[in-house]
């Protein structure tokens, strides 16, 4: 009896402790939700950030550089303000006027208007979408999700491959030849997938290489000597230049909402500077619908500057 009673007591810690063990192994799949890996696809070698959106734990959202738009940050110095699991460069900018070309939603806060590109779109509960605006400049609704970054050419629609950035209003000669890409995209089990390339090529085989990673819509991001690319402490690619905005995920949202309030300026903290060029000359038939959406804008011979 006594026997085995020590022999209890010897037991029960033990069992308890294995117990522990297999909770604390358990703890690494929500850290699975968000992998790196290198492949090649469609010929190309590449590398890719994957972001299970099934886990409710996962956070994907936006950054712009510190006083916001018309301004840029090092890209080392946005993660270390934001934290996040993993970290890529985000949608082009002007790179006089250092104002993104997309809308950007953070936080369910309209914290730039640009206009241009199709948006990465998702809710609070992790749905994502691919919205495509119906024209340039159009007034979007983007109340429904928490984040929206706005960005392209188009690589995939709905599972179909091809490029078409003249019809989107894109027409930069560096965007259209060879370069470093990085694109996202959204697989048919809601999976997100930031890829990018350490080769030059073209928009039509960024396209081909989304299409046989699985995705079925896509949208290239700026890349090239824009091109950030970060995961979990590591800087994998680093930017050439400064940038304005960031795409960030976070495998907690607890640490997301720790630092949330770094993400974007306040309206107090936001320092716009005078006189400097906010965008390219506009059709004449957008400049009504730009001026409205951008009040802080004045119109002099045919350009638009900051007041």
């Amino acid at each position: 009896m006594r026997f085995g009673q020590h022999r209890s007591r010897f037991l029960l810690p033990l069992v308890f402790g294995i117990a522990l063990w297999g909770l604390g192994a358990a703890r690494p799949c929500a850290a699975a939700s968000i992998t790196f890996s290198r492949a090649t696809a469609a010929g190309v070698p590449v590398m890719v950030i994957t972001v299970d959106l099934n886990d409710p734990a996962v956070k994907v959202t936006g950054m712009l550089a510190q006083y916001g738009g018309g301004h840029s940050e090092r890209f080392d110095s946005m993660i270390s303000r934001a934290h996040p699991t993993a970290a890529v460069t985000g949608t082009f900018f002007g790179e006089g006027s250092l104002l993104p070309i997309g809308d950007i939603v953070v936080d369910g806060q309209m914290v730039h208007r640009g206009g241009v590109g199709t948006g990465l779109c998702i809710t609070p509960d992790n749905d994502c979408r691919f919205v495509h605006p119906p024209h340039r400049y159009a007034d979007m609704d983007w109340s429904p999700f928490d984040f929206v970054c706005c960005s392209g050419p188009c690589l995939v629609r709905h599972g179909r491959a091809g490029v078409y950035p003249a019809a989107e209003g894109f027409h930069d000669h560096d965007l259209l030849g060879m370069a470093t890409r990085l694109a996202v995209g959204r697989t048919r089990r809601n999976r997100l997938l930031f890829v990018t390339t350490r080769c030059r090529i073209y928009l039509s085989r960024m396209s081909r290489v989304m299409r046989a990673l699985g995705c079925m819509d896509a949208i290239s991001l700026d890349a090239g000597s824009s091109l950030g690319y970060y995961y979990k402490s590591r800087m994998l690619v680093t930017p050439h230049r400064k940038l304005t905005n960031l795409i960030l995920i976070y495998d907690d949202k607890s640490r997301y909402a720790r630092f949330k309030s770094r993400l974007y300026p306040s309206r107090q903290e936001a320092a716009p500077r005078s006189g400097e060029l906010a965008s390219r000359h506009l059709p004449d038939a957008q400049t009504g619908r730009f001026a409205t959406a951008h009040p802080a804008l004045r119109r002099e011979n045919g350009t638009w500057w900051v007041r």
